[in-house]
C-alpha cells in the first residue's frame, strides 16, 4: 500500500509537497481552508508573482552563513531546481535584475499551473475545511477539522505564519506545533512599513527619495538597505524600509529602543556630498530652499531643511557653516520607530518553528517523527525579491519528497 500522506495548507509551500509527495508514490491528500488553493499567490509580486531569484545568499533568508540550515536546503533544491521544475509545469521564466517573473508577468499563472499539477499527479483536494487539531498517534497522524477526521502515516505542515490572514494565514498552525511541544518564535510582522513617532516629515507624504536606511535597536545597527524609499503620514515605506522591517519588529516587541537612520545621497561618499553641498550654499547668495533646486523634491525640500535648524528662506550669513550643518544632518536623520505595519499589512511573517528542531536535509521534525514542516511556518524569512517564495517552493519540495518516500 502506498504511503498515506497529508499536507495541510495549500499555498505555495503545499502545491509543492503536495506535488513532490505525489511523484514519489505517496497517497496525497492535500487539505486547504480556502475554496480554491494558492491564493495568496495571486497578490505576489503585485499581481506580476516575482516566484523565485536567480541567486539566493545567506544575508537574503538573514541565516548565519555557519547555522548550515539554508546551505542543506539550497544543496537538495536550488533556485535554477525551482527554476527548472517551474518551466516542467509551464511557466517560462524572465529574469529583470535578478528578479524572476513568470513571462506573462500573472501571478495567476502561477497558481493556475500548480493547480493543474496538483490534479494532474492525483493528489487528493479538499478545500474549505480547516484543520484545527493534529493528534499524533503510536502509528502515524489523526487530523481532525471539526466533526471530520482523517488519518495518515506522515503529516506536512504549510499553513503559513500570520501575515496576510486575508489570504489563510491566522497562525493556527504555529499554535498546532506549539501544543506538539515544537518550540515557535514569536512571530511579528515582516516586509511591511515603519512609523516614527511625532513624524516630522509628514507634510512631505508621498516624497520619494534615494536612501540608505538603517535600523538601530539598543544601541546596535542590526540591518540596513538601500534605494529608494516613500515618505508617508505615519513615517517610511519603499523596499528598502520593507527589508529592515524585521528587526524594527523584534526590537518593539522586546520593548527595546528602535531608532532609524536615514541616510539621503547615498551615491555619493562624504567628500563628493560635502562638495555639492558647499557648491550650492557655500557661496551665500541664494535661500537655501532655492540652492537645493533638482537635488531634492520641492515637497520635501523645506521640511529638510526646517527639521535640520535651517531657515528655508533666509540668506544665510555663514554659507559655509550652513553646508556643513546640512552635511552632517544628511549623513544621519535619524528618527524614533514606534510600530510597523500590521499582520495586515506585512508580506511574509518574522518568527515561527524554531530551526534548530527541524532537519534541514528532510524537513521533517527532530521532535516528532512523521511530521515535516515547510515554509512560513517556519523561522525563516527573507527581503523582497523572491527570496521567500524561493524558500517555499524548495522547502516544501524537500518535505514532500521525504514525506513521501
Amino acid at each position: 500500500m502506498p504511503k498515506k500522506l497529508i499536507v495541510i495548507g495549500g499555498g505555495s509551500a503545499g502545491c509543492f509537497a503536495a506535488i513532490a509527495a505525489a511523484e514519489s508514490g505517496a497517497d496525497v491528500t492535500l487539505i486547504e481552508k480556502n475554496a480554491s488553493p494558492g491564493k495568496k499567490i495571486l497578490a505576489t509580486g503585485n499581481g506580476r508573482c516575482n516566484y523565485c531569484h536567480d541567486k539566493v545568499t545567506y544575508a537574503d533568508l538573514y541565516r548565519p552563513e555557519g547555522d548550515g540550515f539554508l546551505s542543506a536546503v539550497m544543496e537538495r533544491f536550488s533556485p535554477e531546481d525551482v527554476l527548472d521544475k517551474f518551466r516542467d509545469l509551464g511557466i517560462t521564466p524572465v529574469n529583470k535584475g535578478g528578479y524572476i517573473y513568470p513571462y506573462s508577468e500573472q501571478a495567476r499563472a502561477v497558481s493556475d499551473v500548480l493547480k493543474r499539477a496538483v490534479n494532474g499527479t492525483g493528489v487528493k483536494l479538499i478545500t474549505e475545511t480547516e484543520v484545527t487539531d493534529v493528534v499524533k498517534k503510536e502509528n502515524g497522524f489523526t487530523i481532525l477539522c471539526g466533526d471530520k477526521k482523517f488519518d495518515a502515516d506522515a503529516v506536512i505542515l504549510t499553513t503559513g505564519g500570520k501575515a496576510a490572514p486575508n489570504t489563510g494565514s491566522d497562525g493556527k498552525g504555529l499554535a498546532i506545533c506549539s501544543f506538539l511541544g515544537h518550540k515557535v518564535i514569536p512571530p511579528v510582522p515582516a516586509l511591511t512599513y515603519l512609523t516614527v513617532r511625532d513624524h516630522p516629515y509628514k507634510k512631505a507624504a508621498g516624497t520619494r527619495l534615494s536612501a540608505k536606511v538603517s535600523i538601530e535597536v539598543s544601541g546596535s545597527i542590526l540591518s540596513s538597505d538601500t534605494g529608494q524609499i516613500q515618505i508617508t503620514k505615519n513615517g517610511i515605506s519603499g523596499i528598502p524600509a520593507f527589508n529592515i522591517c524585521r528587526s524594527a519588529s523584534r526590537g518593539l516587541l522586546e520593548k527595546n529602543p528602535v531608532k532609524l537612520h536615514i541616510r539621503l545621497v547615498p551615491e555619493m561618499d562624504d567628500e563628493a556630498l560635502k562638495e555639492e553641498i558647499l557648491g550650492r550654499i557655500g557661496n551665500g547668495c541664494i535661500t537655501p530652499y532655492d540652492a537645493l533646486t533638482g537635488l531634492f523634491p520641492d515637497t520635501f525640500s523645506d521640511s529638510l531643511l526646517r527639521n535640520s535648524g535651517i531657515d528655508p528662506d533666509r540668506v544665510p550669513d555663514n554659507g559655509r557653516k550652513t553646508a556643513e550643518k546640512l552635511f552632517a544632518y544628511l549623513r544621519d536623520i535619524t528618527l524614533p520607530v514606534c510600530g510597523t505595519g500590521d499582520f495586515a499589512d506585512a508580506q511574509v511573517t518574522c518568527g515561527g518553528v524554531c530551526l534548530d528542531e527541524v532537519d534541514p536535509s528532510t524537513m521533517e521534525s527532530k521532535l516528532i517523527p512523521g511530521l515535516f514542516l515547510a515554509g512560513e511556518i517556519l523561522d525563516m524569512d527573507g527581503k523582497c525579491g523572491g527570496y521567500n517564495l524561493y524558500f517555499a517552493w524548495a522547502s516544501g519540495y524537500i518535505a514532500g519528497k521525504n514525506g513521501g518516500a
